[in-house]
């Protein structure tokens, strides 16, 4: 009884997380819910075959092990793709090449294995099923039995292979869009995709161990009590990532467009349709001399009129000011201050804190970071650990 309470725990657990998204996604409409659903109905169908295999039902198993070959190779592109709608401002969703690229494998494998299945006669399929599938033995299989295990072991080191991939590729696409958020905000807090981070390093522990089941096979966990231990770790991560895909904060996406529609609102009318809407951006297009004038006015702007102060100080707020495109002022800073946006006012906010203190000793903490434009003491202090030496 706890021993099937277990079998079937991860995929009630995904059959939930699946409704949830879908009413979610019903009342918002939200391309990454969308994803997050698609990845977590597979999940499921992936969870389901599961059951089946481990229950043994007579009929369902050799129908089911193409679907669930499918959904294996498929389960870890879904979630990069997921990351990537996320945190790329051109996802993975809009670019087909890419999309089927990483699904070719799962849609592969699942149809040369629904293709030896069929052509298979039914006692090779019984030898397949408890030989390889149940006793993870090849000695002994013949001819497309034979065939139908080389498929599955070419699917077992595709999935590790994708594993590594998600794992790398994820982390770096959630690393880049927080050093975008860098030349675009002063407080990044609010806007950073710090839980997918750590979500990815929860998954990179159950990923391990998605390998080393997968090298193990599932039938050394069909007849014993260790199927718990997959089955809470797997429960736990799958709850995790339904969880914070409902809370999820805004996509890069969607931050990018809000800040250019605020800076296109802001720009007059006889600038439309001039520079200051092409991202596109190189060093000949502004001037050594320009550039000098446009980081000179910056600073006057922000040290002069303490604009540092500002809570949520965002770079189009002073590109706004200066009349100028946000693209011309990433590059001044960078190049004139030789730091990010989000380093400069805070290294600012971190000065001006430090003469308040000396000013007055006593001040609370927490007043000194309302005083510096910080929304939490929190920020304050990782501001002031990281700058207050320099």
């Amino acid at each position: 009884m706890l021993q099937s309470l277990f079998i079937s725990l991860p995929m009630i657990v995904c059959g939930v997380i699946t409704i949830e998204l879908a009413l979610e996604y019903i009342r918002r409409s939200d391309r990454a819910i969308l994803c997050l659903l698609v990845w977590a109905a597979v999940t499921t169908m992936l969870y389901s075959c599961h059951y089946i295999y481990f229950h043994r039902i007579n009929g369902l198993v050799a129908a089911c092990d193409a679907v669930y070959v499918t959904c294996n190779l498929a389960v870890y592109p879904l979630y990069l793709i997921y990351i990537s709608e996320l945190a790329d401002t051109r996802p993975l969703l809009s670019r087909r090449k890419w999309l089927a690229v990483l699904l070719f494998p799962a849609v592969a494998g699942g149809i040369a294995s629904g293709i030896v299945y069929a052509i298979m006669s039914p006692e090779e399929t019984r030898q397949f099923l408890d030989t390889y599938l149940y006793g993870r033995q090849h000695q002994g299989l013949q001819s497309w039995a034979m065939a139908q295990a080389i498929v599955h072991d070419i699917s077992h080191v595709v999935f590790s292979l994708e594993v590594v991939v998600t794992m790398i590729w994820g982390t770096r696409k959630v690393r880049n869009y927080d050093r975008k958020l860098c030349d675009f905000y002063a407080d990044t807090e609010p806007h950073s995709l710090r839980w997918v981070k750590n979500l990815l390093m929860l998954l990179l522990i159950v990923s391990l161990m998605s390998i080393v089941a997968n090298e193990v096979g599932r039938s050394a966990f069909a007849d014993s009590p260790l199927v718990a231990i997959p089955s809470l770790a797997f429960t736990s991560v799958l709850f995790a990532v339904g969880w914070m895909g409902m809370h999820q904060q805004p996509t890069a996406k969607e931050i990018m467009e809000v800040q250019e529609c605020k800076l296109e609102k802001s720009q007059p009318a006889e600038q439309e349709g001039s520079a200051c809407h092409d991202e596109t951006f190189t060093e000949t297009d502004t001037p050594q001399k320009e550039e000098t004038t446009l980081i000179a006015k910056a600073i006057q702007l922000i040290e002069g009129e303490h604009l540092y102060l500002q809570y949520d100080l965002k770079l189009d707020d002073v590109a706004t000011r200066l009349g100028t495109n946000r693209t011309y002022l990433i590059y001044a800073l960078n190049e004139g201050k030789k730091m990010t946006f989000k380093e400069y006012i805070n290294r600012l906010r971190i000065a001006y804190a430090q003469k308040l203190l000396s000013e007055s000793p006593d001040m609370p903490k927490s007043e000194v970071a309302s005083l510096c434009g910080y929304n939490t003491p929190s920020s304050f202090y990782r501001n002031w650990k990281k700058y207050e030496s320099d």
